[in-house]
């Protein structure tokens, strides 16, 4: 003889008070069933949060784009007979290929300097030089 488990839905004896959803344009007041129920319904703790996610991955995807174009900058410069023969870039032709000094991955220190490592994927920016905002482009092996 086979068995099958009945699945009984708890029911707690306990009441809440009335609480207004959550959900931004629903001004429904209901009664939850669990001190943690903040949506009256289901879906509109799904709708919720898929709103949340999509302005963390907007976020996310436009600081890898800004890297991936920091990236190419930094190839394009430092592959330059411009950068082989000085071997330093200054701020001015940085920005003028459109790279931006406030997207990096990690900021590590350079060893026997100290020095601040901007690192973008396997490069590093150096400043050199503060008063004439010359930097140095390495290669970050990891």
């Amino acid at each position: 003889m086979v068995r099958t488990k009945k699945q009984h839905n708890r029911i707690s004896n306990r009441t809440y008070p009335s609480k207004l959803c959550k959900k931004e344009g629903c001004m429904m007041e209901f009664i939850p069933t669990d001190s943690r129920q903040v949506y009256c319904c289901s879906q509109h703790r799904i709708d919720s949060n898929n709103d949340k996610r999509k302005v963390i991955d907007k976020f996310e995807s436009e600081f890898t784009k800004k890297a991936k174009k920091n990236r190419f900058v930094l190839i394009k410069i430092s592959e330059s007979d411009y950068y082989k023969k000085r071997g330093y870039v200054e701020k001015g032709l940085l920005v003028y290929e459109g790279y931006e000094l406030p997207v990096y991955h990690s900021k590590e220190l350079e060893h026997g300097t100290n020095r601040e490592i901007l690192v973008c994927y396997e490069y590093g920016l150096i400043l050199i030089d503060a008063s004439k905002e010359i930097y140095k482009i390495d290669i970050i092996e990891k």
